[in-house]
């Protein structure tokens, strides 16, 4: 009799142990995600209309030019999604763009709801396997970028730091009469991303207007990334290069 409940008792916790290995197997799997499964989650609206997924944001939310309290529907999609080697594994860096295309309740845009004054959205993600799939390490999903309600393309992904890369692009806008342009860079901080601006241009759009007294005090400034030197290290990034004119 001792025997055949020693092989009970057995029987019973081999039943536990395979049926906690069930639920241990069955959440990793649903916890591994892809990609549009990750980001629909951050942008979990699709416009039927205009065939796009999407966010609607406070324009105050994240720093535009308008004073009003409305809200943008922002169509967004993958600019650049690279994969890249790290010390610590395989990290895969996502770039979402995004342009403002309805109203907080419209399918399309509206007088109140101007593009004009509301800047391009832009999100960046690096994610790191999970089983089969992704799950998110650093992501920032709605930052500014772009002028008039259009979000920058071609963003490039540049290695920033001995273990860390980030994407890099060009924004600009003009207001007032004055032209502003500048590097925007984009690197994660923990969970989240660090939006940073480099201006690389200034200038007035009607120097024409001005005598020559003026215009010397409205000197064109320019600069142009040369190349990221990475033979050194300072606070943790290697130094950017640039060739400056003006």
């Amino acid at each position: 009799m001792k025997n055949k409940y020693a092989i009970s008792k057995n029987s019973h916790w081999l039943k536990y142990l395979a049926f906690i290995f069930l639920i241990f197997s069955v959440t990793h799997v649903y916890a591994a995600q892809t990609v549009d499964e990750i980001l629909n989650e951050y942008y979990p609206y699709y416009n039927k209309k205009l065939e796009c997924q999407s966010v609607v944001v406070d324009s105050s939310f994240y720093g535009v030019f308008s004073d009003s309290d409305n809200k943008a529907g922002y169509c967004v999609e993958i600019d650049r999604q690279v994969m890249v080697d790290t010390d610590v594994g395989k990290r895969l860096y996502v770039l979402v763009t995004g342009d403002i295309a309805f109203g907080e309740h419209d399918e399309g845009l509206t007088d109140s709801n101007d593009a004009l004054f509301y800047q391009g959205l832009v999100g960046m993600f690096v994610l790191k396997p999970n089983g089969d799939g992704w799950k998110v390490e650093s992501a920032s999903p709605i930052m500014s970028a772009g002028a008039q309600g259009m979000g920058i393309r071609d963003w490039k992904l540049m290695h920033l730091a001995p273990n860390k890369w980030g994407f890099i692009n060009e924004d600009g806008y003009e207001y007032s009469g004055y032209v502003v342009t500048s590097l925007v860079v984009l690197t994660p901080n923990g969970k989240n991303i660090i939006k940073s601006s480099i201006i690389n241009s200034n200038f007035s759009a009607y120097n024409d207007l001005f005598n020559d007294e003026v215009k010397r005090l409205c000197d064109d400034i320019k600069a142009k990334l040369q190349h990221i030197d990475t033979s050194k290290v300072i606070n943790g990034f290697y130094p950017l290069s640039f060739n400056l004119y003006g």
